[in-house]
């Protein structure tokens, strides 16, 4: 893969305080030594672990395969869980990078793309993370409106490339779909804007939402070139509580970010429990199909209450109110009934209110205030 002008884009999309650096990872990991040396290792006296610590409690609460885990580090790379991913998602395992959840993933790209001074360009109200990574390792944010067109909000990617190239940004952030507004863009369209980027800026795309949204399955299997696809196990695989996302991108991309990953930033024992959370199929399809029908459901009775809905491809429905006083009086009337909604900070969608989807959400007491709010 070239790019637009013919040079392998390598060390263009590298942060230049990582692209020569000789820095090997000086914990690879057991599986490592293993693989290197051809021997099994039964004994593991290496890593200074607590291997003999009675964990009473836990032990009584758990039992004794949690304890076990719990006192081991867990394998830097992954392997069995990159494998385990790939095997439920049709990925190659060599394209997979896993880190503490999406957030570590974001802020891990930002690391090595990024150098102090660099821009950052993303949609102005979006997923706030990510913004705080870029401000905080020195980035200049630019941030470009939403197109309100048709009942929907939605991101410009011709903005977003256009801002890019004129700021020579070194990274686009877009969420697809989208946080806070839950739209979407089709794969096409992410396809072209990857295709057009500068060699020297990369395209970081969330789909943290991907798998709730049936418009965007195909193709959700392969790399984009200039891209890093960021995934997690939070929403559609119920375990956020676990801290485990993924980048899936091209290998040179990849390396570039093993240079600056934290290598046990993933504990054995989630990477444990997220791989038999995978081998259980049924377990995403059901809470993707129960998903669907509470968007559906919520959203219709939150219309016929009067409200505008945005549409959305999430585990999440999101109003937008006629103003900003109006977001904040809703939310005031639900947290005096002890009921917590986001609404954004953002000034541009500080007028949003984000709901998630739930059984709980339907109660008709609950709606009752959203329809109170209304009159």
């Amino acid at each position: 893969m070239t790019g637009m002008n013919g040079v392998f884009p390598m060390a263009h999309r590298l942060a230049d305080h990582l692209v020569d650096l000789d820095n090997p990872n000086p914990f690879p990991g057991l599986l490592a030594l293993e693989r290197k040396t051809g021997r099994r290792v039964q004994l593991r006296l290496g890593g200074n672990e607590s291997l003999d610590a009675p964990l009473t409690s836990l032990r009584q609460l758990y039992g004794d395969a949690f304890c076990h885990l719990a006192r081991l580090y867990g394998d830097p790379s992954g392997e069995r869980l990159r494998e385990r991913l790939a095997q439920c998602g049709g990925f190659d395992p060599n394209e997979l990078c896993i880190d503490s959840g999406a957030d570590a993933v974001i802020a891990l790209c930002v690391r090595a793309l990024c150098s102090p001074g660099d821009t950052a360009v993303t949609s102005a109200g979006t997923y706030p993370t990510f913004g705080y990574f870029a401000r905080a390792s020195g980035c200049h944010l630019i941030e470009v409106p939403y197109e309100d067109h048709d009942g929907i909000l939605s991101v410009s990617p011709d903005t977003l490339l256009a801002t890019a190239r004129r700021a020579r940004a070194k990274v686009i952030y877009l969420a697809n779909p989208d946080n806070p507004t839950g739209s979407w863009l089709p794969l096409e369209r992410i396809e072209a804007l990857a295709a057009q980027l500068p060699d020297d800026c990369t395209l970081l795309l969330d789909e943290a939402y991907l798998e709730f949204c049936p418009a965007l399955a195909a193709g959700s299997e392969r790399s984009i070139p200039g891209c890093i696809r960021i995934r997690s196990l939070s929403k559609a695989h119920a375990l956020a509580g676990l801290r485990i996302g993924y980048a899936l991108a091209e290998k040179n991309l990849l390396d570039g970010l093993a240079k600056a990953r934290i290598h046990y930033s993933v504990g054995g024992l989630a990477q444990h429990a997220a791989q038999l959370a995978l081998a259980d199929a049924d377990h995403a399809e059901a809470i993707r199909t129960h998903n669907a029908l509470l968007r559906e459901t919520l959203s219709e009775r939150l219309r016929a209450a009067g409200y505008r809905v945005l549409p959305s491809g999430t585990n999440f429905v999101s109003l937008l109110l006629p103003t900003e006083e109006d977001a904040r009086q809703l939310q005031e009337q639900l947290l005096a009934s002890q009921v917590a909604v986001h609404r954004p900070q953002h000034p541009s969608l500080n007028n949003l209110i984000r709901v998630t989807l739930c059984e709980a959400a339907l109660q008709e007491w609950l709606l009752d205030i959203f329809l109170r709010a209304r009159r």
